[in-house]
C-alpha cells in the first residue's frame, strides 16, 4: 500500500485537518484509523509525515511533523509520443511515471488526431503511480501538443533521440537532460521524421522489433536513464 500522497502544498506543522479527495481517500477507500501514520508531498520535492488523529465525515484530522526536503534526481528526462488509444496512453503515464520520465509530451500528428481531452485523469494517474512507487517529484503532463509546435518548444532538452528501427544502438552513456520522441503505430510519416531530424532528434534503435507506441516510449526510456546513471 502506499504511504506517500500529495496534496496542492503542506500543511503547517501541527494539528490540521484534511478534506477533499485525499481525505475521502484515505478515510473511506484505505479506512485509516487513529495512529496510522502516512507522508504527504506537494509534488515539487516538499514533504513531512503525519498521524492519523481521527477520520469521518470526508475529513482526516491529522498531526503534521516538520516539513523537509526530498532528494532530488539528477537525471531530467522528456518523453514525446504519439498519442495512442486513450488506455494504452493511461498505461503509458502510469508505468511511466515509476520508470522515471520527468515530462510527458502527448501529441498530435498525420496519423494521431484528438480524441478529447484527458488531462485530469492523467495527472491523477500520476499522483497515484507516483505514491506507488514512493517517488517525491510528480513528473509533469503537458497539455496535448502539435507535432510541429512540440519541435519549436525551448523547454526540450537538446540532447535529442527518436526511436527508430533503422537508427544505431542507444548510448552507454548519456550526460542528460534529454528528449526521446515516439512516433505512432506505423511511424512517423515521412515529412515528420525528417523534420525531426532537422530539429536535432538522432535516430536511435531500441531492438530487433516492432514496438508499439507505449512499449516503445518505457523501454527507450529506461535505456536512457540507464544510460544517464552510467555517465
Amino acid at each position: 500500500m502506499a504511504r506517500r500522497y500529495f496534496v496542492d502544498s503542506l500543511p503547517n506543522c501541527g494539528g490540521t485537518v484534511l478534506v477533499g479527495e485525499v481525505a475521502h481517500h484515505l478515510a473511506t477507500v484505505l479506512r485509516m484509523r487513529p495512529g496510522d501514520e502516512l507522508l504527504l508531498c506537494d509534488g515539487k520535492g516538499n514533504e513531512c509525515t503525519a498521524r492519523v488523529e481521527r477520520s469521518g465525515g470526508g475529513k482526516v484530522a491529522i498531526q503534521a511533523g516538520e516539513a523537509r526536503r526530498a532528494i532530488s534526481t539528477p537525471f531530467s528526462l522528456h518523453v514525446a509520443f504519439a498519442a495512442p488509444r486513450w488506455t494504452r496512453a493511461d498505461w503509458l503515464l502510469e508505468h511511466g511515471t515509476e520508470v522515471g520520465i520527468t515530462t510527458f509530451w502527448p501529441l498530435w500528428t498525420e496519423r494521431t488526431r484528438p480524441q478529447g481531452g484527458r488531462q485530469d485523469r492523467w495527472q491523477k494517474l500520476v499522483r497515484a503511480a507516483a505514491g506507488q512507487c514512493d517517488r517525491a517529484f510528480l513528473p509533469e503532463v503537458r497539455e496535448v501538443t502539435e507535432f510541429a509546435e512540440f519541435l519549436r518548444a525551448p523547454e526540450v532538452p537538446t540532447l535529442r533521440f527518436l526511436a527508430d528501427g533503422h537508427g544505431a544502438p542507444c548510448p552507454a552513456s548519456v550526460a542528460g537532460p534529454a528528449a526521446l520522441l515516439v512516433g505512432p503505430e506505423g511511424g512517423f510519416s515521412s515529412s515528420e521524421r525528417e523534420q525531426a531530424i532537422t530539429a536535432g532528434f538522432v535516430p536511435t534503435g531500441l531492438g530487433p522489433h516492432v514496438l508499439r507506441t507505449e512499449t516503445a516510449a518505457l523501454v527507450g526510456a529506461s535505456a536512457l536513464l540507464l544510460a544517464m546513471q552510467r555517465h
